[in-house]
């Protein structure tokens, strides 16, 4: 049964252990939203604790931001949903300012690996999938806490194939293409901005430049460029409910 006291400074307990992550201890993040989702990786994590470690879990964004700040707060096991879909922005945020916290994505459920591939590369990290053969998790938790990210080949070419979109011409950032991908998502500027953790102002510069370097003065030009130079895969615009649809149908076909 999971351990849910509560430490005095809103987070539960997976570990028993009261209070703060002591001196000669490392703080472990759970960050999860459901009971059985948290339990069951507790159940994975637990075999591979062979050190002092104080075992936490977050439920909320505040909860996370607390332990996160934590002396000694050294892993966090961040599920995929954790934060919505400023998941982007945020674990861009969380690898610059604490780029020694070990930082691993996990699914409870199917996953594909292109998506998957962006969480591991903004978060400078690592990616497991609690569905995947027992074996093959055991060996994953195994080389986390000995020190190395284990990804499987499929994801590992995918984490490849998303570093070198850059270079496909013509060139886009991966902060430019993610805003390309928020619109095609149907997000506003200002819900650009929010997902991305920049600025309103910031995504506006990136867009002026997208437009003056691709030479149109419109999304649907945009979109049109990045699928067919395959900068955009096609499943992310296929269930998209913009006017533009028709559009850009034809390169479907």
């Amino acid at each position: 049964m999971m351990n849910t006291a509560n430490s005095g400074y809103g987070v539960a307990l997976l570990d028993g252990r009261q209070g703060p992550v002591g001196p000669n201890e490392k703080g472990i993040i759970i960050a999860a939203n459901e009971d059985r989702v948290v339990e069951r990786l507790r159940e994975l994590v637990a075999p591979h604790i062979c050190r002092p470690y104080a075992l936490r879990r977050a439920e909320t964004r505040t909860e996370f931001d607390t332990l996160v700040q934590a002396s000694g707060t050294a892993m966090a096991f961040i599920e995929v949903g954790f934060f919505g879909k400023a998941v982007i922005g945020c674990l861009d945020r969380l690898h610059k300012r604490y780029p020694k916290l070990k930082i691993i994505m996990f699914t409870a459920s199917g996953i594909q690996p292109d998506e998957a591939a962006r969480y591991v590369y903004w978060s400078g990290g690592g990616f497991i999938s609690l569905p995947d053969n027992p074996e093959w998790l055991e060996g994953q938790l195994k080389a986390l806490f000995d020190g190395r990210h284990r990804l499987t080949e499929v994801m590992l070419q995918s984490v490849e194939d998303y570093d070198r979109l850059p270079d496909i011409e013509p060139h886009l950032t991966l902060q430019e293409i993610e805003i390309v991908r928020c619109m095609a998502r149907e997000m506003t500027i200002r819900e650009t901005a929010y997902c991305l953790k920049i600025s309103i102002k910031t995504v506006n510069n990136h867009l002026n430049n997208i437009y003056r370097k691709f030479g149109i003065h419109n999304i649907v030009g945009l979109l049109k460029l990045a699928v067919t130079h395959g900068i955009l895969p096609e499943n992310e615009l296929r269930s998209c409910r913009f006017q533009m649809k028709n559009d850009l149908q034809g390169l479907f076909q």
